[in-house]
């Protein structure tokens, strides 16, 4: 149920929670059954949760016998269903397990990932939700106790996915050659033309996206490819990427090559502003404004 709203997500999660209702679900997956058999099967009183059942669309009812409605099937699967997307045994996948208890965690001490930025961005490109209690990203900073210091926390708001996934389009290699030419193939960063082939790198980066690539590159004008990419090197591109996830992680945006100046904005990311203003999202538009503010000086 990719892009499920609230109150699908919180009814799937009142029946993960409570072991009687997610039972009695797994019992009608089989098949349908009369409640006389139910009772026998589950014990006690269910009733009253069949008629909870009812009312929400899970269960439809012919007579005596309750069977699962295609809805009720899939709220089965989803609160039933280990969501963990990662390898067993990976980091990545130790990283969810701690957070799909729905509580805050420390990224700091709690999180077992050298880069839980990273994991983070994966989780929600499978469609997880975080909780976001600031403009900082997807996450609050709070006290932790262990680190005695206020540390960047992470919460996954539900252990299942609720969200569209987000994904990165297949870039033509036409357009990367478009992209290398319109930049005269110069690195962004320091205006070099190594002999190395040059990557296309995304202003924005990935780990900052909210939806899906829909670019229409056949399309595209000049202006847009320069407001959108940017060309760099391996190295760079790699460097720009810790960047990133360094922002993304602390909600502070490091100074471009070790120059405390933004052309829009502070240091402090706030999601308002984005990446607009910061060096490695667009070195040209830096230099620019800051040449020309020591012109004026």
């Amino acid at each position: 149920m990719p892009g499920m709203d609230a109150d699908t997500a919180d009814e799937i999660m009142s029946v993960r929670n409570d072991g009687r209702r997610r039972a009695l679900l797994s019992t009608l997956a089989d098949g349908p059954a009369s409640v006389s058999d139910l009772r026998e099967l589950r014990g006690g009183d269910v009733d009253p949760i069949l008629s909870e059942f009812a009312d929400s669309g899970i269960v439809e009812v012919e007579g005596s016998t309750y069977g699962l409605t295609d809805y009720g099937e899939r709220v089965h699967e989803y609160a039933t269903r280990d969501w963990n997307p990662s390898n067993e045994g990976t980091k990545r996948a130790a990283t969810f397990e701690i957070l799909a208890d729905c509580e805050w965690h420390c990224s700091a001490c709690e999180l077992p990932s050298s880069q839980p930025a990273k994991d983070i961005q994966m989780l929600r490109k499978e469609g997880f939700e975080f909780v976001q209690n600031t403009g900082q990203g997807q996450g609050d900073y709070l006290h932790c106790e262990t680190c005695e210091a206020t540390t960047f926390h992470r919460k996954l708001k539900y252990p299942f996915p609720t969200g569209k996934s987000i994904t990165r389009q297949g870039m033509p290699e036409s357009f990367k050659r478009r992209v290398r030419d319109l930049y005269d193939h110069r690195d962004a960063f320091d205006g070099s033309s190594p002999s190395t082939t040059l990557e296309v790198d995304h202003r924005v980066p990935e780990i900052r996206w909210d939806e899906s690539e829909a670019f229409d590159y056949a399309s595209m004008t000049d202006d847009e490819v320069r407001e959108h990419f940017q060309i760099l090197t391996r190295s760079h591109n790699l460097l720009k990427s810790r960047k990133c996830e360094s922002c993304k992680e602390t909600g502070t945006r490091p100074p471009f090559l070790e120059v405390e100046y933004y052309y829009e904005g502070s240091e402090e990311y706030e999601a308002s502003v984005g990446c607009v203003g910061c060096g490695w999202y667009n070195p040209q538009a830096w230099r620019a404004s800051l040449h020309a503010e020591l012109e004026s000086e």
